[in-house]
């Protein structure tokens, strides 16, 4: 602030804390985060300056003035139009409004506002987990060619989900880095917060296209694991749900607002609420999650193992309760910073919970072919470091044994349920 528009002495800590711990406050600090929403779109001549040093350049712009702020003054210092102007001076309540809101932002609510750190976790998080998931699609592709004859259909498809996954990853960490080192709308520039959201919509896009891979080629797995009736019908209505889940948000994502940039344009008026419209699909997927989870269990219970194995096959098939749990979580998250907040105007916990999700529903869906694998190579390791080879009828059991009958006579091919 300039020196002849007045100052006030900077808080203490102690101060600070004491404001930002007053209910009332945090609606100061949502009027600013919709004030740099507001201006940051319309000016664009200011677009390289942070949230706050704009508010500030009007409030300078205001006590020169007197409050006397004009459609004129707006557009040759900050290239404000006409048209955007005039929503300016509608959404504020006129230009006196604007004039004192600004300045009080500046003067009063400025000097209180914290400015959180972005959290470093996307970048390890995607680091961590495209190392690890690699290396399972790996195993994967392995034992399906080692032990079942070929790669099958479904496993390109989760080799096609595995590839989504790291490109989303991707383009998460290009939106942590387009977040820069402070989280706030307020301390961040327009070019940032633009780039941001244009980031996080193409996510929030493809989204539904890399769960829609990954749960296909489950489905697909189990589809062709038995000829089951009622498996296969599942099968088919779950399928049929997923597919149209992910055409529905992909299309509502488009339809929702007049502009897919939404941001560059504030005195739109979008149709759908982008957040319950998230919060939605997300809960769908979750439900499906559940399903795809429980679908293999009655298979398993009526194969003819001996009890070690049947507790193993159960386990191993069980591990998608984890990428379940991982979506649930995404979801809270997503109700959490899904809008700007007195808590957060990132949304980057949310790309983290989605590298979680989809790296975990990729490792879970490789698990029986990767417990193949080491059911395959484990008597040979032993062999190597000294010990007895293992053997036994129970492992025999497992290789050779069929699956109990439904009342149609249908059996399932345990082959699959082992070594895919």
């Amino acid at each position: 602030m300039s020196s002849d528009s007045g100052t006030y002495a900077a808080p203490s800590q102690a101060e600070t804390d004491a404001v930002n711990a007053n209910p009332l406050f945090q609606h100061d600090i949502m009027q600013t985060l919709g004030t740099v929403l507001w201006l940051g779109p319309t000016s664009p001549k200011l677009s390289n300056l942070t949230g706050l040093q704009v508010i500030d350049a009007y409030a300078q712009y205001s006590f020169a003035v007197n409050g006397s702020l004009t459609p004129e003054g707006l557009n040759d210092l900050f290239g404000v139009t006409p048209e955007n102007a005039a929503f300016l001076f509608t959404i504020f309540g006129g230009p006196q409004t604007l004039a004192y809101t600004t300045y009080a932002i500046a003067q009063q609510i400025q000097p209180y506002l914290e400015h959180p750190e972005t959290p470093v976790v996307v970048v390890p998080l995607f680091i961590a987990f495209t190392i690890f998931t690699t290396f399972v699609m790996a195993l994967r592709l392995w034992s399906r060619y080692k032990l079942a004859g070929g790669i099958q259909p479904f496993d390109w498809l989760a080799f096609a989900g595995y590839l989504m996954t790291v490109a989303w990853g991707a383009l998460a960490v290009h939106h942590d880095h387009a977040t820069t080192n402070l989280v706030s709308y307020y301390d961040r520039t327009w070019d940032s917060i633009s780039e941001c959201l244009r980031t996080y919509t193409a996510l929030a896009m493809l989204y539904p296209w890399v769960m829609m891979t990954i749960k296909f080629s489950l489905l697909l797995f189990y589809y062709r694991m038995t000829n089951w009736n009622y498996i296969r019908w599942s099968v088919y209505v779950t399928a049929a749900v997923v597919g149209l889940n992910t055409l529905v948000a992909f299309i509502l994502w488009i339809v929702q607002c007049p502009h897919l940039s939404s941001w560059d344009h504030p005195s739109e008026t979008c149709r759908i609420d982008n957040v319950k419209q998230q919060v939605a699909i997300a809960s769908i997927y979750i439900a499906t999650d559940i399903i795809i989870w429980i679908l293999p269990m009655p298979l398993v219970f009526q194969l003819q193992l001996y009890l070690r194995e049947r507790i193993l096959a159960i386990f191993t098939f069980s591990l998608g309760a984890i990428a379940c749990i991982a979506s649930c979580l995404r979801l809270r998250y997503l109700l959490k910073f899904g809008l700007y907040s007195t808590q957060s105007s990132t949304t980057l916990l949310i790309d983290a919970w989605t590298i979680v999700e989809l790296n975990l529903a990729l490792i879970c869906a490789s698990a029986p072919a990767v417990r193949a694998l080491a059911i395959h190579y484990a008597p040979k390791i032993r062999s190597s470091l000294g010990s007895k080879p293992y053997s036994s009828k129970a492992s025999a059991g497992s290789d050779h044994s069929s699956s109990g009958s439904s009342k149609s006579g249908a059996r399932a091919k345990v082959s699959d349920v082992e070594k895919v």
